[in-house]
């Protein structure tokens, strides 16, 4: 009798567990449904996934908050598991009922293109409308992470360690995302006039000129918003704003001279060879209104690579007086072709400020799906091809911190990151053949301190007979290039974490010797220069560490160049188990 009635438990309790787990899968399984459905813009599939997910969640939370369920948490060994799966299934069913929802109707309105401009009109009363919903659900998001910081996970079986990780770590990307839909919606309103007007400077960078910010900042188009409407009322090349040698346009430190050079301050073109674009900004408004006596609100920086991404989601494009750009050719057109096709300067600029306007008109005449848009800017984001600086405290504020403010800073930062920031030292457009990786490693840790490595490969995928290539490419004859035909010379700075320190560079496996290390915002940077061959493949390895306490897994962020994709990513620190 009595081993029956054990055997009819071990039964019950065997159901018990399997039926949870089964349901904890069928969250997870939902959840990535919704999630892809509301990527692709499907507002009728995610919010079928949320239902499903909603069940099975309720359901889980129901099982391992019973009876048989605190047995388990008595059993030595599997208390802490119990328990911690208790609390998994408990936060997931929080968010599905107070998280969850409010994205799925923001999918709603997103798909029905209640945010879509027309006739270069955005509408203002509905974006503004997101910002109590994305709010609600930021907040569940909130409670979420700070339930899960709670639990201590190094007592977990591997598996549910794992699993455990892998949620937490979603639920702080979540928390991002709601954190950056809240504050667009607070702050798109007034950026874009209600109330009052604004200007900004879109910047179009020349990723066949390396700068640290990515690009050359060539073509520069005003944009004008008032009550939701924008529109393009002027464009000028950079070159056009002139330079003024012996007078930087405000003042440079002791740091930005030693580390750039006075031309950070004189010339227009290479304002960006700052990777802060906060002060790169403040250098070009500084220019643009001391020529052109117009105030700036602010500057927005894009590339043709990110043009590329929106020629997906919009479709081919007519540019006025030129044959039509696509996400296939826009690249090769702006960053190339016109450098082979036209000899003159005031022609090259021409044309790239006619696909810039055009690209602009359509995009803000509410062409392409509103989620497919949104995706190639959230990507142009990620890659570090679209940033964005106010001058106004208050709406620079609503951005600081993110990715898209991108600012080098001199604050502890978490996690941890090392920076990549190419510059051509031609000048040349040669960059356009650069093909560049960079991978980065936490090799080990001591003290709470890791020893970074990272791995630069920059190759010259110049075309045979390089030169044969025309001047305006090689940069040949051009005052104070350094290069024959087809070579790239490149500036390249690799910068420490606020607090750590460059410890060695190699190049093609050769010591570098003693590394130039200087600083800038007090992070120390290392300046590489290297010179390729056509043809030709180098590689730079480097050494870092970071300051002591320093654990999370650290982050590489890289200058993007002419290619698609990015080499930012983060690595897993060696100071955490896993």
């Amino acid at each position: 009798m009595v081993g029956a009635v054990v055997l009819v438990a071990f039964l019950w309790s065997l159901w018990v567990v399997l039926g949870a787990g089964r349901d904890l899968k069928e969250v997870e399984s939902q959840a990535r449904v919704m999630r892809a459905a509301l990527v692709r813009g499907d507002a009728v599939g995610a919010r079928a996934a949320l239902e499903r997910y909603q069940e099975a969640a309720d359901a889980a939370d129901d099982t391992t908050h019973g009876v048989t369920w605190s047995v388990f948490g008595a059993v030595p060994l599997l208390g802490d598991d119990a328990e911690g799966v208790a609390t998994v299934a408990e936060v997931l069913a929080d968010l599905g009922r107070d998280g969850l929802t409010p994205v799925a109707d923001a999918a709603d309105e997103v798909t029905a293109g209640s945010f879509r401009p027309v006739a270069h009109t955005f509408p203002l009363e509905r974006i503004a409308a997101l910002e109590e919903p994305a709010a609600r659900s930021e907040k569940a998001f909130d409670a979420a992470g700070a339930r899960l910081a709670e639990v201590d996970s190094s007592g977990f079986l591997g598996p549910i360690g794992t699993a455990f990780d892998s949620l937490e770590a979603l639920v702080d990307d979540a928390r991002g995302t709601l954190q950056s839909t809240y504050r667009a919606s607070r702050l798109m309103p007034r950026m874009l006039g209600q109330g009052d007007a604004r200007n900004y400077l879109m910047v179009l960078q020349n990723n066949a000129e390396s700068r640290s910010s990515g690009g050359l900042p060539g073509s520069l188009s005003l944009i004008h918003a008032r009550d939701g409407k924008v529109e393009i009322t002027e464009q000028v090349d950079m070159a056009e704003l002139g330079a003024t040698p012996g007078r930087p346009v405000l003042p440079l430190s002791d740091e930005e001279r030693k580390l750039f050079g006075e031309i950070l301050g004189t010339v227009g073109v290479d304002a960006t060879m700052t990777p802060d674009f906060p002060r790169a900004s403040d250098l070009i408004r500084a220019r643009w209104e001391q020529v052109r006596g117009q105030r700036l609100d602010g500057v927005l920086y894009v590339d043709p690579v990110v043009v590329s991404y929106l020629l997906r989601a919009i479709g081919p494009v007519p540019v006025a007086g030129y044959a039509p750009v696509s996400a296939a050719n826009v690249v090769s057109r702006v960053e190339n072709e016109i450098y082979a096709l036209t000899a003159g300067t005031e022609a090259q600029s021409d044309y790239q400020e006619a696909v810039a306007k055009a690209v602009f008109d359509v995009f803000s005449d509410g062409y392409g799906s509103p989620a497919d848009v949104i995706r190639a800017l959230v990507a142009g984001v990620d890659e570090g091809r679209v940033r964005m600086h106010f001058f106004s405290d208050v709406a620079q504020r609503e951005i600081a911190g993110t990715p898209i403010a991108g600012e080098f800073v001199d604050r502890a930062e978490t996690p941890p990151v090392v920076g990549v920031y190419v510059n051509d030292a031609g000048p040349t457009k040669m960059q356009y053949y650069l093909r560049q990786r960079a991978q980065l490693f936490s090799r080990s840790c001591a003290g709470g301190r890791q020893e970074l490595g990272t791995t630069l490969t920059f190759t010259n995928a110049t075309p045979p007979r390089a030169d044969e290539l025309p001047d305006a490419i090689t940069g040949e004859f051009f005052p104070g290039n350094r290069t024959d035909p087809g070579q790239q010379l490149l500036v390249v700075y690799v910068s420490a974490p606020v607090g750590g320190s460059v410890e060695e560079v190699t190049i093609d496996g050769q010591s570098a010797g003693d590394p130039t290390v200087t600083t800038y915002a007090g992070r120390e940077v290392a300046t590489i220069g290297l010179l390729l061959d056509p043809g030709q493949s180098r590689t730079v390895d480097v050494l870092l560490r970071t300051a002591k306490g320093e654990s999370a897994d650290p982050r590489l962020e890289m200058s993007p160049g002419v290619a698609p994709g990015s080499s930012n990513a983060t690595a897993s620190s060696a100071c955490r188990t896993r």
